[in-house]
């Protein structure tokens, strides 16, 4: 498994931050143009199933995912199904600059397709892709 982690204070109330990464329907403003869509399959109590459609290396990947929301301050987030496993967790602290926002998680691939992605993205790549997405939903946040 692969460890992949950010964390940054976001100038804006907690209750802001929450509205936004409550939300997966939002991540295709964050993730870039290769996160081609996000359904939501169900919400259900605190727990949301969505479908992403993704390209990955080249291909068309879909995932299946699953959000378990504990309000105000904490977002569970796991794959169900997809090339690859992840299981991962984003906390919502208040501080005086505003919120402060922690998103870590553990991922491996699996499977002919996982290997293949799991070379191109592997260390260094995914940490970047985390950070560029976290910071493009600061910005998001901070300018509403």
């Amino acid at each position: 498994m692969t460890k992949v982690g950010v964390s940054r204070v976001i100038k804006a109330p907690r209750k802001k931050v929450w509205e936004v990464v409550s939300d997966p329907t939002l991540l295709p403003k964050f993730m870039g143009p290769d996160l081609k869509s996000v359904e939501v399959l169900s919400r259900v109590g605190n727990v949301i199933t969505y479908k992403t459609t993704s390209i990955m290396g080249g291909r068309e990947v879909k995932m299946t995912q699953k959000y378990t929301l504990h309000p105000p301050d904490r977002v569970e987030d796991e794959i169900l199904e997809g090339p690859m496993d992840w299981r991962g967790t984003t906390i919502l602290e208040e501080v005086p600059e505003g919120t402060k926002y922690t998103w870590s998680g553990d991922i491996s691939f699996k499977g002919v397709l996982g290997r293949i992605l799991g070379r191109l993205f592997a260390g260094s790549k995914l940490q970047e892709g985390a950070e560029e997405t976290t910071d493009k939903m600061a910005k998001y946040i901070e300018a509403q």
